[in-house]
């Protein structure tokens, strides 16, 4: 507990540092109740993550440890990032209303779900709005990447990495740093490149920008039709949400010309699904290409971006979309769903169970250049069956609420998806449980589960020996074995000492005449 609170701190620590610029900017719009509100929030991140750090041990946590913390941090984020919100109070409701609502538009940033229950956007102060969208960026890539980055042990994320698909001699922890690096670059690019063609409004297109890559879909203004449909944004968005929902790994190696990885991995295999969907829409449920191009990318990227009416779309589009929302985007991504590789690994495995079952004969299953092993497929099966009855059992509590069974599961694939798109049933007046039952369906969906299942197991995690205390024990186990044993030299004569373990063999030479021969430990010693 004390290692596992002294590296929440550090987490609590960096978020804190983060709502400095949205701080910044209530200063310069002299927006005097969202500056105290941010100001409680940042000082509370600051002095918990003080607090831990100071009084807490700081070493490296076990996995499971590391599990419990990816979890406890999100809950946290979700807890203390809804102070803004409640000092403004949106919702305008009661005390337990105004908690309520803070919390679902808090835990639906730092997820990167996009839902919201704020009735008026143009309502809130716009550092509230900066701020929306920079929580979304802390949880989809900040927070994330730095908990991996430092708290995961080397041989834990090598685990991650060939269960990913990626080759052990990564530098996993630098391409980490890398990829947080490229992509805080990738998002000033892609405001600059806002404003030079022609998009006027700074704050709002890195908002926009920050929901985009982050995959969230928070959007700082009510109705994004005119920005989502008109040259720069239309463009930009597809771009930061292709790029949000790309392999982080991938995304890095193309900087070291590791383009052969680039192609057998999962991007291909994004593309194609993503040209055929598109083609599907435009076909057989009567989208133009540009709506069909944007509102696909937008749920199979998780973004939730739309500025269509989706609860007007057919059942069919929207078991069509809730299929896309389900897998998501890319391994290693702010993407959510249960990935590309999952998908097409659980595809594989269903060729693997008939062969197996006809032949007897083990089949290995390569994926992207990679084998996987059993226990990897295992895995995979766990998380996706989890998802699947997660689904559905809360489809059916919430079509429990009078709500249409298909807007019921399209509405809980989105939260576990972290998609946010949404078939009317998330808005201000949904009943308060709710509410809940959504924040906990976003949280479970963020962490994928399966950290959450290790956490709150009981099975113990089996103690791992320093190498070096290891490697003295077996020295000292061989040396206290040894055998020591005399050879006479058949030609001359001479005798001489050896010693080793029992049953080994040895080549020995004369130190008198050189003559060569091999003698066994246990042999020589059975004879005496």
């Amino acid at each position: 507990m004390r290692a596992l609170l002294a590296n929440m701190g550090f987490v609590l620590q960096i978020s804190g540092i983060f709502i400095v610029l949205p701080i910044v900017l209530s200063f310069i719009n002299d927006e005097i109740v969202a500056t105290v509100g941010l100001f409680i929030t940042a000082t509370i991140f600051l002095i918990l993550g003080f607090m831990f750090n100071s009084f807490c041990e700081r070493r490296t946590l076990s996995y499971k440890s590391s599990c419990a913390l990816i979890v406890l941090i999100f809950i946290l984020l979700s807890l203390i990032g809804s102070i803004p919100y409640m000092y403004i109070n949106f919702s305008n409701g009661d005390i337990i209303q105004n908690i309520s609502d803070s919390i679902f538009e808090s835990a639906s940033g730092f997820t990167t779900t996009g839902f919201s229950v704020i009735p008026n956007l143009s309502s809130l102060p716009e550092s509230i709005l900066f701020y929306r969208g920079l929580t979304q960026f802390i949880g989809g890539i900040g927070i994330v990447l730095v908990l991996l980055a430092f708290f995961y042990p080397e041989a834990k994320l090598q685990d991650f990495a060939k269960g990913m698909g990626f080759s052990k001699d990564q530098k996993i922890k630098k391409t980490f740093l890398l990829i947080i690096i490229t992509y805080c670059v990738y998002t000033a690019i892609m405001v600059i490149l806002s404003i030079l063609l022609g998009y006027p409004d700074i704050v709002k297109a890195l908002s926009f920008v920050f929901s985009a890559i982050s995959t969230g879909g928070f959007a700082p203004i009510n109705d994004i039709t005119s920005v989502a449909t008109t040259f720069p944004m239309n463009v930009i968005l597809i771009l930061c949400m292709v790029l949000g929902a790309s392999n982080f790994f991938i995304i890095a190696g193309l900087f070291k010309r590791k383009f052969k990885e680039f192609f057998t991995s999962e991007t291909p295999v994004f593309l194609i699904m993503a040209i055929i969907a598109i083609s599907i829409t435009v076909i057989f449920f009567g989208l133009t290409t540009g709506d069909a191009v944007f509102h696909i990318v937008s749920a199979m990227t998780t973004t939730g971006f739309s500025y269509l009416s989706i609860p007007q779309f057919s059942d069919g589009f929207k078991i069509f979309f809730v299929f896309l929302m389900f897998i998501g985007g890319a391994s290693f991504s702010t993407a959510g769903g249960i990935k590309i590789y999952r998908f097409v690994l659980m595809l594989k495995s269903v060729k693997k169970a008939v062969y197996e079952s006809i032949t007897g004969r083990e089949y290995p299953i390569k994926l992207f250049g990679r084998e996987y092993t059993n226990i990897i497929i295992n895995q995979a099966a766990v998380v996706v069956l989890m998802i699947i009855a997660i689904v559905f059992f809360s489809a059916l509590i919430v079509s429990s609420y009078g709500f249409q069974p298909v807007d019921a599961l399209f509405e809980t694939t989105s939260a576990v998806a972290t998609t946010g798109l949404s078939s009317g049933i998330i808005t201000p007046s949904l009943a308060l449980e709710l509410k809940w039952l959504f924040v906990v369906l976003m949280i479970l969906g963020r962490v994928e589960i399966f950290p959450f299942l290790i956490m709150i197991s009981r099975t113990k995690e089996l103690a791992i020996q320093n190498k070096a205390t290891v490697r003295t024990k077996i020295e000292n186990a061989i040396e206290t074995n040894r055998i020591t044993q005399q050879f006479k030299c058949p030609k001359c004569g001479s005798i001489a000492t050896y010693y080793g373990l029992p049953g080994e063999n040895l080549t020995i030479t004369c130190s008198s005449c050189g003559t060569k021969g091999k003698v066994t430990i246990q042999e020589i010693t059975q004879k005496k």
